[in-house]
């Protein structure tokens, strides 16, 4: 049998501790659970556990990753860059993952998510029974129950609502309802839930907390409800709401078709998936018509059925099991190893090189380097000249020294920073920051620094596979007018003109067939052609206050933040 060692979970019962049980359970009889010491693959559920153990180590091994996120929004992570370098075969949860797994040219195979059926099933046939089940549970029985039990708040400030799973929107449907007179009621559960439930109070909206109250710090570890407790509560509800901004999930989408529970979702992840379009939404308005049309007239009825054979036909339990049952059968016939810029240590045993990690960790913490060398020469390219004036200024800010160019970096032993040269530095291994305009050749060894994941695949298209990551060193805005920015068909190298109308709060209209949503989110929609185009952008002036409120562009403390980490990367 083959080796497997499987790094951890997350350790409170949450989604990745279920990935990981899923996992041991599928491949049982087929492998055999060792340690890293003697293992021939690692198998992480989540990518991200793999910092906890040395590289070197890593290096001999066959290393197979699950994404519970798109890589779209990793590349926005400098420790994706080590990910890109040491994992042999990712496995994509999505279709939408798999697609952006091959742009990026990370080998991928589809594995989708899946769930226990037997932890996630109908309770309820009849109207009757679902009435009881809401009386059981304190629910009023008559009123159309929105049910959401995603983390609304961010982990590390509960006043604030949690970038990705969007609150704001879905407060901006639930207010439109309450304005049309609609006879509705939330049904909230699970921990860090402080945001909307303070927004609900605020407005008058009815709603059901299921969990301790009364807690005003953080929560995680006391409302994580058990799974026969959540299958009640999307038995008593009438439509689960997703409005994330992305999602590799969510494992609520499946949950809730599970339970034959009506679903509406941004159109993300597995969502796109299982879901019907017309349990799909982009805005406020046509998220909240949807829910009032479904309320009146329960049109969404129709989309129960085939929701839940989509989610019993491709994302149960025994389909995760076979699908990674052949993965393993096909490892044997000598994998393609990753060419992986850490080598494995000759020598040295990996029990040893495993406790030096673990104690350096624990006791020596890698802190990033105080001085750089910053190597660039203006006039080129406009837009770099800014990117290394900002990229100047936020070493700055973090009291980071930026040594004499002159002196040459491979003596001097600090990293460097390049924009446009007239000749390749000395040291290949640099982090190369580069623009949409910019077409010069990349230094081999260099790690890339974007202003956008469409500057990526712009990069991907040339032929340049460096590892990436998404750092928009981007803060001049654009407030010469106050119109909605339009990015013509075909136009990939619009980043930096998309970040300036973010922060000058200006809508975006974008082409589908490209990755800029990735910067605007929900502030701006996609068209496919010029009739859409005419109607996306009457939608825009339409609703701009609303749209314009949900932008999110970059804020220089996590821009700072974002290039001290690609720093203790390097």
């Amino acid at each position: 049998m083959i080796r497997v060692f499987h790094t951890s979970g997350d350790g409170s019962g949450w989604a990745i501790d279920e990935d990981l049980r899923q996992i041991r359970e599928s491949l049982r009889g087929i492998v055999r659970e060792t340690s890293l010491t003697n293992a021939q693959i690692v198998h992480a559920p989540f990518w991200m556990a793999l910092a906890m153990h040395p590289p070197e180590v890593l290096a001999g091994r066959y290393v197979i990753a699950h994404a519970d996120n798109p890589p779209y929004f990793y590349l926005k992570q400098p420790e994706f860059v080590r990910a890109q370098n040491q994992v042999d075969l990712w496995v994509a949860r999505s279709r939408e993952a798999e697609e952006q797994f091959q742009t990026l040219g990370l080998s991928v195979i589809h594995i989708p998510y899946t769930i226990d059926p037997e932890l996630f099933f109908p309770l309820v046939t009849t109207r009757d029974e679902k009435q009881k089940l809401r009386r059981e549970l304190g629910l009023p029985e008559s009123s159309y129950v929105i049910a959401n039990f995603h983390r609304d708040s961010e982990g590390s400030d509960l006043t604030q609502p949690k970038l990705q799973k969007a609150p704001e929107l879905m407060m901006m449907i639930l207010r439109r309802l309450k304005a049309q007179g609609c006879d509705f009621h939330v049904l909230l559960a699970g921990p860090r839930r402080h945001w909307i439930r303070g927004q609900l109070d605020a407005e008058g909206i009815r709603y059901t907390f299921v969990g301790k109250e009364g807690i005003s710090g953080d929560d995680f570890g006391l409302n994580i409800l058990t799974r026969p407790r959540l299958n009640e509560l999307y038995n008593a509800a009438d439509l689960y709401l997703v409005p994330s901004r992305w999602e590799g999930g969510p494992q609520s989408v499946m949950e809730a078709a599970a339970c034959r529970c009506k679903i509406l979702s941004t159109p993300l992840g597995l969502a796109r998936d299982i879901l019907d379009p017309a349990s799909q939404f982009r805005t406020a308005s046509e998220g909240a018509a949807i829910l009032a049309r479904d309320i009146a007239e329960s049109h969404l009825s129709v989309t129960v059925e085939p929701q839940f054979t989509r989610w019993k036909n491709h994302h149960t339990t025994p389909v995760l099991a076979d699908g990674l049952r052949r993965l393993y059968g096909r490892l044997p016939s000598e994998p393609v190893f990753l060419a992986k810029s850490v080598q494995p240590r000759r020598g040295i045993s990996t029990r040893m090189q495993r406790v030096r990690h673990t104690l350096s960790r624990r006791f020596f913490p890698h802190h990033p380097p105080r001085t750089v060398s910053v190597c660039h020469t203006d006039g080129k390219d406009a837009i770099l000249d800014g990117i290394i004036d900002q990229l100047r200024k936020s070493l700055e800010r973090s009291g980071v020294v930026i040594a004499d160019a002159k002196v040459p970096a491979v003596e001097s032993g600090v990293p460097i920073l390049r924009g446009w040269t007239a000749s390749d530095p000395e040291s290949t291994r640099v982090i190369q920051f580069v623009s949409p305009t910019l077409v010069d050749p990349i230094p081999v060894g260099s790690t890339v620094v974007a202003p956008s994941v469409q500057d990526v695949l712009n990069l991907r298209q040339r032929s340049c596979h460096h590892p990436a990551v998404v750092i928009p060193l981007v803060f001049d805005p654009d407030d010469s007018t106050h119109e909605p920015l339009v990015v013509a068909e075909g136009d990939f190298q619009a980043s930096v003109r998309i970040w300036q109308a973010l922060l000058a709060g200006r809508a975006v209209l974008y082409p589908e067939r490209s990755a800029y949503y990735e910067q605007v989110f929900h502030a701006g929609l996609p068209y496919a052609n010029s009739v859409e185009l005419a109607r996306r952008r009457e939608l825009l002036k339409r609703d701009a206050v609303e749209i314009q409120a949900l932008a999110r562009p970059p804020e220089r403390s996590l821009v700072d933040l974002a290039l001290q980490n690609l720093l203790l990367e390097w």
